[in-house]
């Protein structure tokens, strides 16, 4: 049952374009087990509005984590001179789909640990 759950994590990716060069946001599971290692919970890591302690840091690592999974030799740093003031709500936008992509379809959103803006929208 929990191998056919992982099997409909979906692989797409979201795209960021970033002073004309493209880059893309997957949350694969190692991601996901990055930043619930780095924090509390999943939830925590995206808490950028209700906990603003820590919240440029989190939104690094959490770009920084998405950005690995299609571009390995990317660092930590060069994430953080990626985004700026003016792009950010942008970036979080990026997240908030690439989060969407990543969680199974059948996930309801009261069982899922992702926060209520970054639940799986269903299909109409």
């Amino acid at each position: 049952m929990a191998q056919n759950k992982l099997a409909k994590l979906r692989k797409k990716s979201v795209e960021i374009t970033v002073d004309e060069t493209s880059y893309f946001l997957r949350y694969d599971l190692n991601a996901l087990v990055e930043l619930e290692e780095a924090y509390e919970n999943i939830e925590e890591a995206f808490n950028f509005e209700t906990n603003p302690k820590g919240a440029i840091g989190k939104l690094r690592k959490v770009l920084f984590v998405g950005l690995r999974a299609n571009h390995p030799d990317i660092t930590e740093k060069e994430v953080g001179g990626m985004f700026t003031v003016e792009n950010l709500s942008e970036f979080q936008e990026a997240i908030g789909k690439a989060m969407d992509i990543a969680m199974p379809e059948e996930v309801e959103a009261k069982n899922s640990k992702a926060p209520k803006d970054h639940q799986p929208k269903k299909k109409t």
